[in-house]
């Protein structure tokens, strides 16, 4: 018997947020970073490889007027780098060279691996007198390739404009979608963020993200999550004070309403420009309260919930085919059939099928004849078994209303060797839960991250654990 060769489908849940942001107790402790100068601005981090690059007025003292979301003159900003190294203690920070000019960069945003950027620098940036006052010296953005650790091939963004700001870029990790902060006419408030597609090789028309996102007011510094979900800084929806930290997803092509990231992050004070890690437990943001502009960084006081993974769907679907033999192995009316033993049938070498529901089933590769459908000889056959990923597995309601209970259970929880002695819930609003089965009601309008921990018993190697997220939509009735 040759040996039947057996490719899974991947097929990922699409909907994955992110961390929690609403509580009803601070869930983040926060530092300021040591780096950071009384009586210099450093903001807007952004994560460059195992590295952060952030925008700071250090090498210049000079007020210059120039155009951006600050109400007064800025000193001009330049970018720079700086690491963690294995003593926990932050390198000196040190400007990036291929990118900084006598004017404005800076905020940045990487992608492709770190191999492209997009940043914001003012439009006419070249060493030339009378710049410093050029009439539409506005900020714009720009790209660049990182090419053996030297960046080159710097290009303006084909919507720059000397008539308004173009600025604050955000790009996705695939370096398919751009958000960005713009005060162009036709926005809502001073500032809108915008949208831009990378399609045949060229950025689409911008698109205003609309009503959902944009206020009266200013919204700006947006990050765009590998989960999908928007960050962004807001001087409207209710904001404590100047600027805020809010963050939305899109639901069904609409923006869920913002929701405001809270004390400690958010104060009285401007807070902006702020970057997560892939689970949303650590990141980085600016904030004034310290009258200069400075970095923190915020770390979920949640440790309990470790090394959470978003949880994954259930396709059970698989691509077929026999290794070693080809459709010229038969002639005439003889074709290849496969039978999955699931009363399916399908004619080919290669194929895809996709089970209702787990179980074992018995697959063969018969040789049949076409034109009467008689089983000619039995090439191969297969003892397949069709079971869930092996995961912790949260079973759960999609969309849920204000008010509404729902419930939440882990009985299709697929963990080989591991026999579950605990579990414990997070919902995403501040309030945890313990048992196999559980019940909640959330009561605002959002998206909320709902986490599962399952924890083993006591074994040679300890208590072991495994977690997963999945999120849960709630709107208003």
């Amino acid at each position: 018997m040759k040996k039947i060769i057996i490719k899974y489908c991947l097929v990922s849940l699409i909907l994955s947020l992110g961390g929690n942001i609403i509580y009803s107790q601070p869930q983040y402790t926060i530092e300021k970073l040591p780096f950071c100068k009384t009586d210099y601005d450093e903001f807007s981090p952004a994560y460059f490889n195992d590295s952060i690059i952030f925008c700071a007025n250090w090498k210049n003292d000079v007020l210059v007027s120039y155009s951006d979301t600050s109400e007064d003159p800025k000193k001009l900003l330049d970018l720079y780098i700086t690491k963690l190294v294995e003593n926990k203690k932050w390198q000196s920070p040190e400007r990036i060279e291929g990118l900084n000019t006598l004017f404005n960069e800076g905020p940045a945003s990487f992608f492709d691996g770190g191999a492209e950027v997009a940043f914001t620098r003012n439009i006419y940036y070249v060493k030339k007198f009378g710049n410093y006052n050029k009439p539409g010296n506005n900020a714009g953005i720009f790209f660049a390739n990182n090419v053996n650790d030297k960046w080159t091939n710097i290009r303006p963004f084909e919507y720059n404009s000397s008539e308004y700001n173009v600025m604050h870029p955000s790009v996705s990790e695939d370096g398919k979608d751009m958000y960005f902060a713009s005060d162009m006419t036709g926005g809502f408030g001073g500032f809108d963020i915008y949208v831009t597609h990378f399609k045949n090789n060229k950025w689409t028309k911008p698109i205003n993200l609309g009503s959902n996102i944009n206020s009266d007011y200013d919204e700006a510094f947006p990050f765009i999550h590998s989960s999908g979900r928007l960050f962004f800084a807001s001087k409207g929806w209710n904001s404590k004070g100047g600027f805020d930290i809010f963050y939305s997803q899109e639901i069904q092509d609409k923006w869920i309403k913002p929701q405001n990231m809270k004390e400690p992050v958010n104060s009285v004070y401007d807070d902006f420009g702020l970057i997560a890690d892939e689970y949303l437990q650590t990141g980085y943001f600016s904030t004034n309260r310290n009258k200069s502009d400075d970095i923190y960084t915020f770390k979920s006081v949640i440790t309990e919930f470790e090394n959470c993974t978003m949880q994954k769907r259930n396709t059970f679907c698989y691509v077929f085919y026999e290794k070693g033999t080809s459709e010229g192995d038969v002639t005439g009316t003889m074709r290849y059939e496969w039978d999955f033993g699931d009363g399916t049938k399908i004619r080919g070498l290669e194929v895809e099928h996709c089970y209702a529901k787990t179980g074992k089933y018995v697959v063969k590769l018969n040789v049949i004849d076409s034109l009467t459908g008689e089983v000619y000889f039995n090439q191969a056959h297969y003892d397949h078994l069709v079971e869930e990923r092996e995961q912790p597995f949260i079973t759960t309601p999609d969309f849920a209303t204000e008010g509404e209970s729902i419930k939440l259970d882990a009985k299709r929880c697929n963990m080989k060797n591991f026999r579950i002695a605990k579990y414990y819930w997070d919902f995403g609003d501040g309030n945890k839960g313990i048992g196999e089965e559980v019940s909640h009601t959330f009561y605002q309008e959002g998206v909320y991250d709902v986490k599962l921990q399952i924890e083993s018993t006591q074994g040679r190697n300890g208590v072991r654990k495994a977690c997963v997220y999945r999120s849960v939509a709630i709107k208003k009735p």
